[in-house]
C-alpha cells in the first residue's frame, strides 16, 4: 500500500534518540580523548628519564582534558618545604615571593586529601591566605602525590577553570595524580640507583655481586683493576674462578656455611690474578634479597702491599733483635778477648823465637786477633758503625776473604781471581770492603744452586768511568773490582730494584733483602759506585769502582813508635781480667796505675787523688753507674780531667758517645784492645 506517516509523537521520539546517540558519541570521544592522553602519559614516564620532561609532559596533557587557567605539580624535599615548581600561570618566582604557609601551593599541601573549592576567594577558611601580587584564584582542584612509602612527594592542582570543577575533572586528576607519583617514584628510584652506582664505580674496593650459585653477575672497576679480568670474561662465572691453591676446602665450606645461613662473613682471601700472580684480600661477604630471590655481595680489599710491608716490618724487628743479641754478645767477646789478646802480648814480650812458651802465646795472639775480627764484623753486619778508612789495597783485601770465602761457598762452585798485580791503594774501610766481597760472593752462590764459577777480577780504569758512574774523582782513576757468576741471572725489572732494601727473590724465611742494598749503602759511602749487567740463564756481574789514592799507609811505621810515658792512669772497669791487664801493660811503660772495680769507686778514688791522676779510662758499660755518668761527674769535680772511654762495643753502640767526646773526652778505645793501641790512646791524650 500506500505509504503512511509517522505520527508526530514519534518525530519527537527519533530526535531524542538522536540527540542522545550524538550526545553519546561526543562522551565517547571526550572519553576516549581522555584515555589517549592517560596512555601517552604512562608511555612517556617509561621513555624518559628526566623528571622536568616528564611532569611538563604531564601537565599539558592533563590541560587538554580539564582546560583549566592555572596548572601546577609542586614538589616538596624531606623536610615539607618547597623545592620545584613546574606550572602554567603561576611562577616560581611569585611562590618563592609568598609568606610561608600562603598561597595556592601552600593551600593544596594543607589537605592529604582530593581539594576541590568552587569559590576559593569568598571561602571563610581562606579568607587573607593569598597576599598581594599573587593571581586571584576563583576556584581550585587539588590532588596529592605520595611515595612508594607513603610520604607526600608533593600536589597536582589546577585553578581558574570557566564553569568550575567537576566530578569528572576530579577523575581525571586522580588518575594523572597516580601517574605522577609513579614518574616521581621511578625517577627518585632511577636517581637513587644511579648515585648508587656512581659511588661502587669509583669505590677503591672490589665490589662483586653473585647470585645464589656464585655465578658473577655484577662487578666494578676497582675489580677489573686488582684482578685484570674483564667484565666479558667473569659475567657468567663462577667465583672461584679467583681461587689460588692457597686455601683447602673446608675454608670454603665454613664460608659458604656461613653466608648461606644468612649471616656475614669476614676474613682475609689469597686470590689469583688472571696473570697468575697471588693477592691477598681482606673481604666482607653477606647475602642480598631481592623479590623473592637471594644474591651475595663480597666488598674486597687489596692488601697485599699492606701484607708485605708488614713482612718486612717483622723481618726488620727481628733483624734488629738478632743484631741486638749478636751485639751483645760480640760486647762481651770483646772483653774476653781482651785478656787474651793483652796477655799473650805480654808473654810474646817476655820471651824471644825459640823458647817453648813463644810459639803458644804467638798462637795464642793471633787466635785472639782473629776473634777480635770477627767480632768485629759482628757489630759491623748488626750495627751501624763509623768507618775507619784508611789507605788500603784491594788485592790485600780480597786474599783476606778467601778464608771465609771458601768455607761459604760449596765445593761445586768454582772460584777464580785475576788480580792486576801493583793496584794502587784506595781510602776505605777494609772490613766493610770485605763485607762487599762477601755478600755479593754469597749473592753469586745462591744464583748457581747446580754449582758455576765465581769470578774476582781486578783492574785500574781511566777518570771516564767515574764521569759515567755520575763521581767525580782526579786523574787517578779508579779501581775496578767485578764480581761476576755463571748462574741464571735476571730480567729487567729485577735489575732494577735488586739495590732496593727489603727486595728479594728468594723464598720467604730464605733472604732479607738487604745484602745487595748494604753493599750499595757502603760503596756510596766509600764515593765509589756499583753496576750490574745480566743476562737470564747466562749470569750476573757486578762492577765496583772506587776512587785511587796516593797516600801509603803509615800504619807499619807506627809499630816502632816509643811508647812509654809517664803519669797516674786510673782504670775504671767491672771486669778485674781487663784491670789487671791495663796495669801489667802500663807500669812496665813508665805509668802508675790505679784500679777501680766500678763508677762509685773510681770517683772516690778521683776525688782524693785529683791532682795526681793525669788520665781516667773509664768503660762504658758497667752496672749502677755507666760510663756517661762517670764521665759527667769526673769533669764536674775536674773540669781539665783527661778521660778516654772504652767498651766491647764499637763506637756507634752508644748514641752519646760523639756529645761526650765534643763534651771533652780525649777519645774513645775499642776493646778488644792491644799493647800498641791502648799506649799510643794515652799518650796521644796526655800530649793534648
Amino acid at each position: 500500500g500506500a505509504p503512511q506517516a509517522i505520527p508526530e509523537t514519534g518525530t519527537r521520539e527519533l530526535d531524542a534518540i538522536g540527540t542522545a546517540i550524538s550526545e553519546a558519541f561526543k562522551k565517547l570521544h571526550k572519553k576516549t580523548g581522555q584515555y589517549q592522553a592517560l596512555h601517552s602519559i604512562a608511555v612517556s614516564i617509561h621513555e624518559h628519564s628526566s623528571i622536568d620532561d616528564i611532569l611538563n609532559l604531564i601537565i599539558d596533557k592533563a590541560n587538554t582534558m580539564i582546560n583549566a587557567e592555572i596548572s601546577a605539580i609542586a614538589l616538596y624535599d624531606e623536610t615539607g618545604n618547597f623545592k620545584k615548581l613546574i606550572s602554567r600561570g603561576l611562577t616560581v618566582k611569585t611562590s618563592e615571593k609568598l609568606p610561608k604557609g600562603k598561597g595556592l601551593v601552600s593551600l593544596a599541601k594543607l589537605s592529604l586529601a582530593p581539594v576541590r573549592i568552587d569559590n576559593v576567594m569568598n571561602h571563610p577558611a581562606f579568607s587573607g591566605f593569598f597576599p598581594e601580587g599573587h593571581p586571584e584564584i576563583k576556584n581550585l582542584l587539588a590532588y596529592p602525590l605520595f611515595s612508594d612509602k607513603g610520604e607526600p612527594l608533593g600536589v597536582l592542582l589546577f585553578g581558574n577553570k570557566a564553569g568550575g570543577f567537576t566530578e569528572d575533572d576530579e577523575s581525571i586528576l586522580k588518575a594523572i595524580s597516580a601517574d605522577a607519583a609513579i614518574a616521581l617514584n621511578k625517577t627518585e628510584n632511577l636517581t637513587y640507583l644511579r648515585r648508587f652506582r656512581q659511588v661502587i664505580d669509583s669505590a677503591f674496593d672490589v665490589i662483586v655481586i653473585t647470585d645464589a650459585d656464585g655465578r658473577i653477575s655484577y662487578i666494578n672497576p676497582a675489580f677489573e683493576a686488582v684482578t685484570e679480568y674483564r667484565p666479558d670474561e667473569v659475567i657468567g662465572e663462577k667465583i672461584s674462578i679467583l681461587k689460588s691453591t692457597m686455601h683447602d676446602e673446608d675454608f670454603y665450606k665454613k664460608l659458604w656455611n656461613t653466608i648461606t645461613s644468612g649471616n656475614v662473613w669476614r676474613g682475609e682471601f689469597v686470590n689469583r690474578k688472571k696473570s697468575g700472580e697471588i693477592y691477598h684480600a681482606s673481604a666482607v661477604i653477606f647475602p642480598i634479597y631481592a623479590e623473592g630471590e637471594i644474591h651475595y655481595a663480597a666488598i674486597q680489599r687489596d692488601v697485599t702491599q699492606e701484607k708485605k710491608l708488614y713482612e718486612q716490618l717483622i723481618r726488620s724487628q727481628k733483624m734488629e733483635a738478632i743484631g741486638t743479641l749478636a751485639g751483645g754478645i760480640a760486647h762481651d767477646f770483646n772483653n774476653l778477648l781482651t785478656a787474651i789478646l793483652g796477655y799473650s802480648e805480654i808473654m810474646i814480650g817476655m820471651t824471644k823465637e825459640g823458647d817453648p812458651l813463644f810459639k803458644p802465646a804467638s798462637i795464642v795472639n793471633n787466635a785472639a786477633q782473629k776473634g777480635a775480627e770477627l767480632a768485629k764484623k759482628i757489630l759491623t753486619i748488626t750495627r751501624k758503625e763509623k768507618m775507619e778508612v784508611k789507605p788500603a789495597n784491594i788485592n790485600e783485601i780480597i786474599h783476606n776473604s778467601m778464608e771465609l770465602l771458601q768455607r761459604s761457598i760449596p765445593k761445586n762452585i768454582e772460584i777464580g781471581l785475576n788480580l792486576k798485580k801493583n793496584v794502587p791503594n784506595i781510602i776505605a774501610d777494609p772490613s766493610q770492603i770485605h763485607q762487599v766481597i762477601m755478600n755479593l760472593a754469597v749473592n753469586a752462590r745462591d744464583a748457581m744452586p747446580e754449582g758455576g764459577k765465581l769470578i774476582i777480577d781486578t783492574s785500574v780504569v781511566g777518570v771516564e768511568n767515574g764521569a759515567a758512574g755520575g763521581v767525580s774523582t782526579d786523574k787517578d782513576g779508579f779501581i775496578k773490582l767485578s764480581v761476576s757468576d755463571t748462574g741464571h741471572g735476571m730480567d729487567t725489572e729485577t735489575q732494577s730494584r735488586i739495590f732496593d732494601p727489603f727486595f728479594t727473590t728468594k723464598e720467604t724465611g730464605k733472604g732479607t733483602g738487604l745484602g745487595l742494598y748494604i753493599v750499595h749503602s757502603i760503596i756510596n759511602n766509600h764515593s765509589g759506585y756499583i753496576n750490574i749487567y745480566s743476562e737470564l740463564n747466562k749470569g750476573t756481574r757486578f762492577n765496583i769502582y772506587l776512587p785511587i789514592t796516593k797516600i801509603i799507609d803509615k800504619e807499619e811505621s807506627s809499630k816502632d813508635e816509643d811508647l812509654t810515658g809517664t803519669g797516674t792512669i786510673l782504670v775504671i772497669d767491672d771486669e778485674p781480667d781487663i784491670r789487671e791487664l791495663c796495669r801489667d801493660i802500663l807500669q812496665p811503660l813508665g805509668y802508675e796505675v790505679v784500679l777501680a772495680k766500678n763508677g762509685s769507686e773510681g770517683l772516690n778514688l778521683f776525688r782524693s787523688m785529683k791532682d795526681v791522676i793525669s788520665l781516667a779510662i773509664v768503660d762504658m758499660i758497667m752496672p749502677k753507674m755507666g760510663g756517661g755518668e762517670v764521665f759527667q761527674t769526673l769533669k764536674t769535680i775536674k773540669p781539665e780531667v783527661k778521660v778516654l772511654l772504652c767498651s766491647g762495643y764499637n763506637h756507634e753502640g752508644f748514641a752519646g758517645i760523639d756529645n761526650l767526646i765534643k763534651s771533652g773526652a780525649c777519645g774513645f778505645i775499642q776493646k778488644p784492645f792491644t799493647r800498641q793501641s791502648i799506649a799510643l790512646a794515652i799518650k796521644k791524650a796526655l800530649s793534648e
